[in-house]
């Protein structure tokens, strides 16, 4: 089964934090849905107002509730690379 690589962008008006919270609320919902493999929530620092949550999934992603004013896009992982192990 391949892996889906799903992304939510949103960008804060101000400084509050609100956008940074919803999405963390919405990484936290993740796990108990079907497939759900892992997710991490990116902060830019050269652009403090961007933040994507990136979540992995194994086969299709569900329906996410997108919050409003954000962009979502889904991927699926074709190709793969990690390092061998160190000796």
């Amino acid at each position: 089964m391949s892996v889906q690589v799903h992304y939510i962008e949103g960008k804060t008006t101000g400084t509050d934090g609100e956008l940074r919270q919803r999405l963390s609320d919405l990484m936290a919902g993740l796990g108990h849905l079907p497939g759900f493999l892992s997710a991490d929530l990116l902060c830019s620092p050269t652009q403090p107002h961007l933040c994507l949550l990136e979540s992995r999934w194994e086969g299709h992603v569900p329906d996410l509730e997108i919050p409003e004013g954000c962009k979502s896009w889904a991927f699926t992982v074709t190709e793969s690379w990690t390092p061998p192990p160190q000796a």
